[in-house]
């Protein structure tokens, strides 16, 4: 009887597996663990990489705190090592590191601490071997940290370029505002400088605009981004396209120049209105009707595609997609995404990934089903293609995961060297932003034609 139902359990997953093969029909029969005890928040990139067909992959120890890059190598399907570049830095799923490559070949990792310091630290690896990086370096920030306050300094990580500058852009949140900044580099990331306001929150207090960057072009940086946390207010979504001089609507027409000032959430176009207020339930761990923005990426035209997710209740987050056609945004709902991870952040939802070559495939991480938001247990991973007039009703999710013992969550798409994969936190237990013991996980799901 008991082999019976082993039997019936692997049927029913080969089943699972199959029918999600069928958007990705290169895709591998069983995931993979592409690196143990690693961790990442969702606000800082890019987070992994492809290049030279080794699959780069930048995390934070949930033991140890050790800033660490994973090396594996997509054509022998293994793991060629794990660097440590700053031991027992810190337990804290912000602070992963991001990657940029450089012109001769190596990479540039930064991180940093989760706004307990004015510094960020920085390594650069060997052109030949990713598994070897120089020492660490410092930059230190241009602004003081209040006199005994553990709170205050930079956060978030970003690095994108815009090549008519010849500048590396460095986008993180600042300290003394908690406003989105940056500074840049013209050498790769050896030195720094140039610390320029980039966005001013205007809801009254001291907020945190949550941003999410795309490389859009080689001279543009798509931007989508929130008025504040979720727990403090009913956040709407926005969108700017920025190319170091001015920011930009996504039909190209002009909203201002970096010269006159950050852009401020008034002059930026709004693609979804959140209840834009402070005031919530006794005992709802967020705002009602609170967007807070997930992923970024464009379609073949150069069209930017937003992933987001809406608080409504403690139980009940929905994911959304908003999709700009070249002449108008369509936004809609597509999946439910059930309760948050834990009740202080009833916002942290499993998150959504779109496929930064194609956004209308669509990976979320859920507890409940997709379609109907009825309770399923554990957060799986799911797939979909997502088509613009699309709702939570007429789309077909197809599980990448199934009777999970733990969480399976914050999943991310990358794409490079005629590869694809789909990664995500999973294994082990994930209770908090600083208690985590999760290892990477996911499927190849494109591989260069031969």
């Amino acid at each position: 009887m008991k082999i019976r139902r082993q039997m019936v359990v692997l049927c029913l997953l080969l089943v699972v597996l199959t029918a999600a093969r069928a958007q990705y029909k290169e895709q591998d029969q069983q995931p993979i663990t592409f690196m143990e005890d690693g961790g990442w928040c969702w606000y800082e990139d890019p987070r992994v990489i492809i290049h030279e067909g080794k699959l780069i992959i930048g995390t934070i120890s949930g033991v140890s705190g050790d800033i660490r890059v994973g090396v594996y190598d997509l054509e022998q399907n293994e793991l060629e090592g794990v660097a440590v570049l700053d031991k027992a830095f810190e337990v804290d799923d912000h602070n992963s590191p991001v990657f940029y490559v450089r012109e001769d070949g190596s990479l540039l990792a930064v991180w940093a601490k989760h706004g307990r310091e004015n510094k960020h630290y920085y390594s650069i690896s060997s052109p030949d071997n990713y598994l070897q990086w120089s020492e660490r370096q410092v930059y230190t920030h241009d602004f003081d940290l209040p006199d005994g306050s553990s709170w205050g300094g930079v956060t978030y990580m970003n690095l994108y370029t815009i090549e008519k500058q010849g500048l590396l852009y460095n986008f993180y949140r600042n300290g003394p505002d908690l406003n989105p900044t940056y500074i840049t580099s013209a050498d790769g990331g050896n030195t720094w400088g140039h610390t320029t306001h980039l966005i001013k929150d205007e809801v009254a207090g001291k907020q945190r605009p949550y941003v999410r960057y795309m490389q859009l072009n080689d001279n543009q940086i798509g931007i989508s981004f929130t008025d504040g946390h979720p727990r403090v207010y009913g956040n709407s979504i926005y969108y700017a396209t920025f190319d170091g001089e001015s920011f930009y609507r996504a039909n190209g027409e002009k909203i201002k120049s970096i010269a006159q000032g950050p852009l401020q959430t008034s002059e930026a176009e709004k693609v979804y209105v959140g209840s834009e207020t402070k005031e919530k339930p006794e005992g709802s761990g967020s705002v009602p009707d609170a967007a807070w923005t997930c992923d970024l990426e464009k379609d073949k035209k150069g069209n930017p595609h937003i992933g987001y997710t809406l608080f409504l209740e403690n139980s009940d987050n929905r994911f959304r997609l908003a999709s700009w056609t070249g002449k108008k945004w369509v936004d809609r709902e597509i999946a439910y995404a059930g309760v948050g991870l834990y009740p202080r952040e009833a916002s942290y939802t499993g998150l959504i990934a779109l496929d930064p070559e194609d956004p209308t495939r669509v990976i979320i991480s859920t507890p409940v089903d997709p379609n109907t938001g009825e309770e399923k247990g554990v957060h799986e991973i799911y797939m979909a293609r997502v088509k613009p007039k699309d709702d939570t009703q007429s789309i077909e999710w197809k599980q990448l995961t199934d009777n999970s013992t733990y969480k399976n969550i914050r999943p991310i798409i990358v794409a490079g060297d005629g590869y694809k994969v789909v990664l995500w936190l999973g294994g082990k237990p994930w209770t908090h932003y600083q208690s985590f013991e999760t290892s990477i996980m996911g499927y190849v799901l494109e591989k260069p034609k031969k």
